[in-house]
């Protein structure tokens, strides 16, 4: 090989030469390296799956507001519900209430009207009487000192008036 101008000593030293090269860069360089992008290859799946589990959380979340908002809206719809059952009952029971008492003044009205009308009809039964004795007496000529007189006297007057006046 020395034809083609191929020294060896220089050949195998350049070999050698390379190899160390090789093996110093391989030590110092590859490795760091490539030890350096493993280690951001390990992060950048790392953070995939953390913002997969980050979407997924969020996800979940608004699954449970959404639940959460609808079994407020339902609790609310009972609430207005209920309350509106309970206005009612209370407007039906405040109505009863006022009925009742509207029908306990008419009669407490009736019953005083009926009473003042019959102390009305005591009291002229009571002039009718004292002016039918003063009339008897006048056109008797005398007066009744007979409580029995009087009294057969004014029956049969008012007895009289009522069958006069229709009653």
């Amino acid at each position: 090989m020395a034809a083609l101008g191929i020294e060896w000593g220089l050949l195998i030293s350049q070999i050698v030469n390379f190899l160390i090269l090789l093996f110093l860069l391989n030590m110092f360089l590859y490795r760091p390296v490539l030890n350096m992008l493993q280690q951001r290859r390990e992060r950048i799946a790392q953070s995939m799956k953390d913002a997969e589990r980050v979407s997924a959380a969020a996800s979940e979340a608004e699954q449970e507001k959404a639940r959460v908002l609808e079994a407020a809206r339902r609790e609310a719809q009972e609430i207005r519900a209920q309350a509106t059952r309970d206005t009612e009952k209370i407007a039906q029971e405040i109505r009863a209430r006022a009925e009742q008492e509207a029908t306990e003044i008419r009669m407490k009205a009736q019953v005083d009207a009926q009473q003042q009308v019959e102390t009305m009809l005591a009291d002229a039964n009571k002039q009718i009487a004292d002016l039918a004795i003063a009339a008897t007496e006048k056109l008797l000529g005398r007066e009744l000192t007979q409580k029995g007189e009087q009294q057969r006297f004014v029956a049969e007057f008012l007895a009289q008036q009522g069958r006069g006046n229709g009653r």
